[in-house]
């Protein structure tokens, strides 16, 4: 988790927008998407393995474009045009993953190296992290979170975030 300062130029609305925005898509979209990788590659299902982490790393660049300022999730057709155009680190290694219906173990393996190091620049990115919320007893953490994240946005008079639409 990274560790911020006043030093950081990060305040208060932009940590109750953009920064509040992206970690939710993180615990909504990426982390339950970590565990899918994780048991496809341990089944030995490597089609599964590298489907898992192409829909990983898209929802790490709507992670990374939440942080630098877009406010909502884009439609299907504007990520796959933001995946085939964009000069990101993220896009450029959906570019480069295998093709899914036809993975072999070495497939997998590139693609978790991929998700693995995208996933570690990602989230030295993310302000803070909300606890995980698929997995079974964890989900009071989360909501209390989110809901102290939104008091915080209305003492600031901004408006509500989509928390419910993940998009991806």
């Amino acid at each position: 988790m990274t560790v911020l300062s006043s030093g950081d130029g990060i305040d208060g609305p932009w940590l109750a927008t953009h920064g509040a925005n992206a970690a939710w898509r993180y615990a909504r979209s990426v982390d339950p998407t970590l565990d899918d990788i994780g048991a496809a590659h341990d089944t030995g299902a490597w089609d599964l393995c590298v489907e898992a982490c192409a829909k990983a790393l898209q929802a790490m660049l709507v992670c990374h474009c939440c942080l630098d300022g877009m406010k909502s999730v884009p439609e299907r057709e504007h990520l796959h045009v933001l995946i085939a155009s964009s000069d990101h680190p993220v896009a450029a290694a959906l570019r480069t993953l295998p093709l899914s219906y036809r993975a072999t173990a070495a497939d997998a393996e590139l693609a978790r190296a991929a998700v693995d190091e995208q996933d570690a620049a990602l989230r030295t990115r993310l302000p803070f992290e909300l606890p995980v919320i698929r997995r079974a007893g964890r989900h009071a953490a989360t909501v209390r979170a989110t809901a102290q994240i939104a008091r915080f946005r209305s003492a600031l008079g901004l408006g509500a975030l989509d928390w419910d639409r993940s998009g991806l």
